[in-house]
């Protein structure tokens, strides 16, 4: 499986890119970064677009791609997530108001998007993935993921703050690579970061010992850019060797 990082900071500010992680090419987790990161012809490849919740900075790509594939001809993408996050979306975004209603262009039998609704912590095949969503701890509904292909995979907090169910999954998973964490602000910062529904660097370090993963390596993603710096040090100073930082542009391979 390649992972492909086309963005994963906290905020778009100059040349920091939102959430969104493409997969073998054709599979997009969140959609944060899209058109800005991929040419014409890789967006054509893009079949299917998995959602871990609805604010901005994990969806807007979604608007200028549609767009895209509606004057690129007859092209489609599933728009996959649990049923609560599909019914915000198609009810506060694709409501002819916020953007058009791609559901149904340019018709309902060959509309460019079709919703594809999965089920909560059961592992659904998508292709070439699997994909068991987790309910996470945030300020709008919001959903994890584990991502297998065959037997190997990762795991995705997408933006949380301090849970249980996510780490208590996490522990019981086999095979799991690594994990991508949200860590958005410093610890200074910690009562921002739980009223918004983020975690530090201790509070992901907490989880890691509660939970027992210490034998997992976790990349640090979601970070707010005028804290990067600040993150990294904390992090540097824990001494932990399992805690790296995800980047802007690699290219992951499980």
């Amino acid at each position: 499986m390649k992972i492909k990082i086309l963005g994963c900071s906290g905020n778009f500010v100059g040349k920091h890119r939102t959430t969104a992680f493409l997969i073998n090419d054709s599979f997009l987790i969140d959609a944060g970064t899209v058109t800005e990161a991929i040419s014409r012809r890789g967006l054509k490849k893009i079949k299917q677009i998995l959602i871990s919740h609805t604010h901005i900075d994990h969806v807007k790509g979604l608007f200028p791609l549609v767009d895209e594939l509606v004057m690129m001809g007859d092209y489609s993408i599933e728009l996959i997530s649990v049923p609560q996050i599909l019914e915000i979306i198609t009810k506060n975004l694709l409501n002819n108001l916020i953007w058009p209603d791609f559901t149904v262009i340019p018709s309902a039998s060959k509309a460019v998007i079709r919703p594809r609704g999965i089920p909560m912590e059961e592992l659904t095949g998508l292709g070439q993935v699997s994909v068991k969503p987790v309910l996470m701890t945030h300020t709008v509904y919001t959903v994890g993921f584990v991502v297998r292909e065959g037997e190997r995979g990762f795991m995705f907090t997408s933006d949380t703050g301090p849970t249980k169910r996510f780490w208590e999954v996490a522990s019981e998973e086999k095979e799991i690579e690594f994990i991508m964490a949200d860590v958005s602000f410093p610890d200074r910062l910690a009562d921002l970061a739980t009223i918004s529904g983020h975690m530090t660097p201790s509070m992901l370090m907490e989880h890691i010992d509660r939970y027992d993963l210490g034998s997992r390596f976790f990349y640090v993603t979601h970070i707010k850019p005028v804290f990067a710096r600040e993150i990294l040090e904390e992090i540097k100073a824990s001494g932990r060797r399992n805690i790296g930082i995800l980047r802007q542009g690699e290219t992951l391979v499980v």
